[in-house]
């Protein structure tokens, strides 16, 4: 193939023209230059990268954390509870004993300790929904009540066992006195068990003790408590007095209550079972 005689092949092989020279130089200082350029950005990059995924990192951590302590505060539990949305917490300082001026719960029995106890558990039998019964699947393991909810109870009193003369049960004997012990047992154990279950992990810190050479609590450390008035607001309105007449049904003794008493059919059956009463309470 002839070529034309228009064109004419570039000799790559060729000296260069000093205008060739000088844009290859050109060329050459700008690629040097944006090279240096290139490797003294690289660290700062880094330090950005770093310093954007640090303060990432510390918006979620801090959105997390934030989210968890609302909700701790406000109350999240595992188990299913009618009371669950009425849980809120709140810092205390727990009285470590009761000063003679001001003796409300364990002091020697009075009217008034044995009041303050009784608003405590005055309101310890509630009624909850048949639809919470389905879902924690303890309905054959139940007790419906008149108007439909189910027979449930939150607290347990073992004052009576700190003073068993004033309440006349060191005069029990036989079956009666071996199911008043059992019965304290039990809730001995529910109280430990309760203990466990909450795992209070507060701190106490520790100081000198003024009167002795060896370290002693601090015990004002404040722990987590869930508020009692918070929690009352559900308690009280959804209690039962289940002493009434007819609220306390058993399919085979009938009533348990007559008059705000024991019915006969009650106490015959707990005379059967070796039960007794406690303080005039049967158990």
């Amino acid at each position: 193939m002839k070529e034309s005689s228009d064109y004419q092949p570039i000799d790559q092989d060729g000296p260069k023209s000093s205008s060739e020279m000088e844009d290859d130089m050109l060329i050459s200082k700008h690629r040097s230059a944006r090279s240096q350029r290139s490797r003294r950005m690289r660290p700062v990059i880094a330090l950005a990268a770093v310093l954007i995924l640090a303060v990432y990192t510390s918006i979620v951590v801090s959105v997390a954390w934030g989210m968890a302590k609302e909700s701790r505060r406000h109350g999240t539990r595992f188990l299913k509870s009618p009371a669950n949305d009425y849980i809120t917490y709140e810092s205390h300082v727990m009285e470590q004993w009761e000063y003679p001026e001001d003796i409300r719960y364990f002091g020697e029995p009075s009217p008034e300790i044995d009041r303050n106890w009784h608003n405590i558990f005055e309101h310890q039998n509630i009624g909850f929904s048949a639809e919470l019964m389905h879902e924690i699947g303890r309905e054959e393991e139940g007790i419906r009540l008149p108007d439909g909810t189910y027979f449930g109870s939150l607290m347990k009193n073992i004052y009576h066992a700190l003073h068993p003369a004033h309440y006349n049960l060191d005069k029990l004997e036989g079956s009666e006195k071996a199911m008043f012990w059992e019965h304290t047992d039990h809730c001995m154990h529910m109280l430990m068990d309760a203990v466990l279950c909450q795992g209070d992990t507060t701190v106490l810190t520790m100081k000198w003790d003024e009167n002795g050479a060896r370290p002693i609590g601090n015990l004002t450390s404040p722990h987590e408590c869930v508020n009692w008035d918070r929690l009352m607001e559900w308690v009280v309105p959804n209690s039962v007095d289940v002493f009434a007449d007819g609220v306390l049904v058993h399919p085979k003794f009938g009533p348990l209550f007559k008059d705000g008493k024991p019915s006969k059919g009650f106490v015959d059956s707990l005379a059967s079972s070796g039960a007794g009463k406690v303080n005039g309470v049967d158990q």
